[in-house]
């Protein structure tokens, strides 16, 4: 469930921000009409789709990470280090987390509106303690699965195509199947 509420707030801000630069463009050269307010409406889906999109990337592992100690430890001391790794990320998301959820009540973001779309400021700003919160849930997730010795990303198994198939209500075999006969006419031509 958190999957698919994931992928679609990420899908759906940064698709948003798609529609919108397309109609500014098309808009102001078909019909000299400058929708005034679409480049901060853009920026702000931006921001949103950038911080759910991370939680998307930490649930496939795919954050740039350094392993310098990995290669020298056996499969123990790497859970032992994916554990630590895990609760480190844990407690460095509860603080910066609750500092970003403080954030909004400040006197500054209630007080400030936006310049085009005169939304209060914290509206803007919602978008970081509410990506950190989903981060939370999902380092929190790989923390017990380190810890109890389970593969930390389940989807680690799977095709990444298969997983986000799933998480949007495909069938992963339809769109294997599609993918492949796709695949089979461009080398085809």
């Amino acid at each position: 469930m958190l999957t698919r509420v994931e992928n679609v707030l990420a899908a759906a801000t940064l698709g948003a921000a798609t529609v919108i630069a397309i109609v500014a463009i098309l808009v102001r050269y078909l019909f000299g009409i400058f929708l005034w307010w679409s480049e901060e409406a853009i920026i702000y889906l931006i921001i949103y789709s950038t911080f759910i999109g991370a939680v998307v990337t930490l649930r496939h592992n795919e954050h740039v990470n350094v392993d310098v100690f990995g290669p020298f430890l056996r499969a123990r001391g790497k859970r032992a280090l994916a554990v630590i790794a895990a609760a480190v990320t844990v407690v460095y998301l509860v603080c910066i987390g609750a500092l970003a959820w403080l954030l909004l009540f400040e006197p500054f973001s209630t007080s400030t509106i936006t310049p085009a779309l005169k939304l209060p400021l914290w509206v803007v700003e919602l978008a970081v303690p509410i990506g950190l919160t989903l981060m939370l849930v999902r380092a929190l997730e790989i923390l017990v699965r380190n810890a109890r010795g389970v593969e930390a990303f389940a989807e680690g198994e799977r095709s990444l195509l298969e997983v986000e198939a799933e998480a949007t209500g495909l069938d992963p075999r339809d769109v294997e199947r599609s993918v492949k006969r796709d695949d089979e006419e461009e080398n085809g031509r």
